[in-house]
């Protein structure tokens, strides 16, 4: 309860940031974080898009690599805009979708 009213009197975003991480640490979300199994989205189906997302980048396929993305913008893709994935923790999301 003090970390959170430290937190609301937060001068900065990074100083906000750094006291969310501790509230998260005391309350395990960090935990929650790393993992990526979870039902709300589809963890399996984003790493693999992640993955070509990379071997495009690799192979400096600009053009491939910028219709892909397109694809994806504004789309509920694979779950990840999900609301439980953005109010469980307050440092962040998964970080596989981050």
């Amino acid at each position: 309860r003090q970390l959170e009213t430290k937190q609301q009197d937060a001068l900065t975003q990074d100083a906000w940031m750094d006291l969310a991480e501790q509230i998260d640490n005391i309350q395990e979300n960090d935990i929650w974080r790393t993992e990526p199994s979870c039902p709300l989205y589809e963890a399996d189906r984003i790493s693999s898009r992640i993955d070509e997302f990379m071997h495009l980048m690799r192979r400096r396929d600009v053009f491939d690599l910028m219709f892909t993305l397109r694809g994806g913008i504004a789309r509920n893709t694979f779950g990840l805009l999900h609301e439980g994935l953005f109010s469980k923790a307050m440092a962040g999301t998964k970080m596989l979708v981050e």
